[in-house]
């Protein structure tokens, strides 16, 4: 009787009348029919909602925005632990050095190691010659630049005794200097310690300036042994009350105490200083420390002061707002497009509006392009942009005196070929233009055979200074340039690769003297890759055979297309961590006693090169370069075809941005 009534139901739907006589007792709560067909009917409004593009869409959007700042925050935090290296904490930090005794040419304090219980020695520590146990090597670097900091960033703990002389007690990130200047970046944001980086490999920090390098060969034997045979002394004059290690601004009134440190090897990254050579250069402001980043910002603020007062004139608001700019390198145009964005976003919210009118920016280049060390259209951009930015570009042109408030320069007429002499009124002059060797490598410089530039110390391909002896010196960055002077190579070398004595290289002899000459000289990997079409050039005669004159004609036109590194930080920077990568494999072959050594009848003896046994001379790779140039930017890439140069507006702008912080 039920199931017949449950076929009833199911086939007329339920009616109030049919209920089931055994059935009447069951309690059926009465809400039950009213609200089911209300969540049915949002059910079906929520899935034809959902069925919209404008609404799912939006809810997808949403989504992985939140998933995407849930991945990149993770993989930061999990980058972060990755990244984190323990810090000594204040207890564990010991003083590496003590003055001792005095010693050296002048009788000055000699620093050496101070007495800690940890300089007991180890028993897995390698005996030298003598049957003592050896000591690590006295690892001594000069300057606190890109080369500086790379080379920390590859040594490796207890493989040196390291300790870094620098006047700053801090790394600088040049590239954003003017950006500092505008108040664009804080002071604190483009600096880092130098005495947490040495923490990483145990090095200690001595601040202070070089002075004078002082060869084992010039010290009496009392001072040897008390440096326990030393490969020289670093004569340091350190900072004192009177002075903050500041070089730039130093007197004879304010200097320090000077004393001697001992070094095994020594590595001097000190950079270079701006070449100001130009009479009245002492009106200029420069940009090369945060000192000067500081005094350029002040100045800006102040000339847009006075130039705000009510009470000065026409002329004088012209002249405090003319910004004349001394070179137009990378520096120098960056230094521009801060000045228009300074004017141009922040100065017009603030400042009175019509101050903008008698703004001018003037940038002097002895060139024919600004930028001439990038390729020809980043130029020719950066040159249209800033015509567009109403900057006023002087080609072409040598300043021959800076004054108070003015710049005098020359210039060539175009029409009549005459040297004009002209002059630009100046509230502010920015000298940005060339460099020199700093005064302690040049007093190095001069005290060396070999040593023929004028610019920078001249070093091998394993950034050894030629003249010194051989591992003892090294140079980095701006203060170096490597010797390509293939024939003094070929000439000291021929005989050695000209095995039948006869004058003449074989075929044979003439590929195994080019693999050498490429292992040398790496940056002629390029031109050295088809040997077989270079003997059959130069080869005049065709007797298969090529003699040492034909051999001069060939190195004499490959150094044609050689040209040196450019000062840039990037080439600083894979210098110093290639040397760091280098000493740290030679310490420890030196610290276990496993260097080798050349084998005892060898022809080749006398030409031994611990250093070209165990490692491979520098090679430079370059990166690209970017130019910041306002409210856009330019990238010169090591791509072929059209991916070469890459530039554009804001996009590109914050690229740069986001590469530089």
């Amino acid at each position: 009787m039920l199931r017949a009534y449950v076929k009833r139901v199911s086939a007329h739907g339920f009616q109030p009348g049919m209920a089931h006589p055994r059935l009447t007792r069951i309690m059926i709560p009465h809400q039950h029919f009213h609200t089911s067909a209300p969540n049915h009917s949002l059910r079906q409004i929520g899935r034809s909602l959902w069925s919209t593009r404008l609404v799912r869409y939006p809810v997808y959007g949403a989504g992985s925005i939140v998933f995407s700042i849930i991945a990149i925050l993770g993989g930061l935090m999990v980058y972060d632990s990755m990244t984190y290296k323990h810090m000594p904490s204040s207890d564990e930090i010991k003083p590496r050095f003590s003055s001792m005794q005095r010693g050296g040419p002048d009788n000055l304090p000699v620093l050496g190691p101070a007495a800690s219980d940890d300089d007991a020695p180890d028993e897995n520590v390698a005996l030298g010659s003598d049957g003592k146990p050896r000591r690590k090597q006295r690892l001594v670097i000069v300057g606190g630049g890109w080369a500086a900091v790379g080379l920390l960033s590859k040594l490796e703990p207890d493989v040196y005794d390291v300790v870094l002389v620098s006047p700053n007690n801090y790394f600088l990130f040049t590239p954003l200097l003017p950006a500092v200047a505008v108040g664009t970046v804080g002071f604190r944001s483009i600096t880092e310690s130098l005495r947490k980086l040495l923490s990483y490999c145990g090095g200690s920090y001595m601040q202070g300036a070089a002075v004078k390098v002082h060869a084992a060969e010039n010290l009496d034997m009392a001072t040897l042994e008390k440096t326990q045979n030393a490969a020289g002394l670093l004569e340091v004059e350190v900072i004192s009350t009177q002075w903050d290690g500041d070089l730039q601004y130093k007197t004879d009134e304010n200097h320090g105490e000077l004393v001697y440190v001992p070094y095994d090897k020594l590595v001097i990254a000190v950079g270079s200083v701006t070449n100001s050579r130009v009479a009245g250069v002492e009106h200029c402001t420069f940009l090369k420390t945060i000192r000067d980043a500081y005094v350029l910002r002040k100045k800006l603020i102040e000339n847009l002061e006075v130039a705000a007062l009510p009470t000065t004139s026409e002329e004088e608001r012209r002249r405090l707002l003319s910004f004349v700019i001394c070179g137009g390198g990378p520096t120098g145009v960056e230094v521009a497009a801060e000045i228009v964005d300074l004017l141009s976003e922040d100065v017009s919210s603030v400042f009175p509006a019509y101050l903008a009118k008698y703004a001018s920016i003037h940038l002097i280049q002895s060139r024919n392009h600004i930028l001439n060390t990038y390729s020809e259209s980043i130029s020719e951009f950066a040159e249209n942009v800033f015509r567009k930015d109403n900057i006023d570009l002087i080609v072409n042109s040598y300043v021959k005196e800076v004054k108070d408030d003015s710049v005098v320069y020359t210039i060539k007429n175009a029409m009549t070929g005459e040297v004009e002499e002209r002059s630009i009124p100046s509230g502010l002059t920015i000298w940005s233009a060339g460099i020199r060797m700093a005064d302690f490598t040049r007093i190095f410089a001069e005290s060396l055979p070999r040593q023929h530039n004028k610019h920078a110390l001249v070093v091998d391909t394993h950034l050894r200074v030629l003249g010194a002896p051989r591992g003892t010196v090294y140079a980095l960055g701006d203060a170096s340039t490597i010797d390509n002077d293939m024939i003094g190579f070929l000439d000291k070398h021929f005989s050695t690769y000209d095995r039948d004595n006869d004058g003449e290289l074989t075929v044979a002899e003439f590929k195994y003297l080019l693999n050498r000459i490429e292992h040398r000289f790496p940056i002629t990997s390029h031109q050295l890759r088809h040997m077989e079409k270079l003997f059959e050039k130069y080869d005049h005669n065709h007797d298969m055979r090529i003699s040492i004159d034909e051999l001069h004609t060939l190195l004499h036109d490959l150094s044609k297309s050689l040209t040196s590194f450019p000062p840039t930080a990037q080439v600083a920077s894979q210098e110093g961590k290639y040397l760091g990568r280098k000493l740290n494999y030679y310490g420890k072959l030196y610290n276990e006693n496993r260097l080798p050594e050349p084998r005892e009848g060898d022809a080749l003896a006398a030409f031994f090169d611990v250093e070209d046994e165990i490692y491979k001379p520098f090679r430079f790779h370059s990166l690209g370069s970017i130019a910041y140039l306002g409210n856009a930017a330019a990238f010169d890439l090591p791509l072929p075809g059209p991916f070469h140069t890459f530039f554009g507006g804001l996009a590109v702008m914050y690229a740069w941005r986001t590469g530089c912080t």
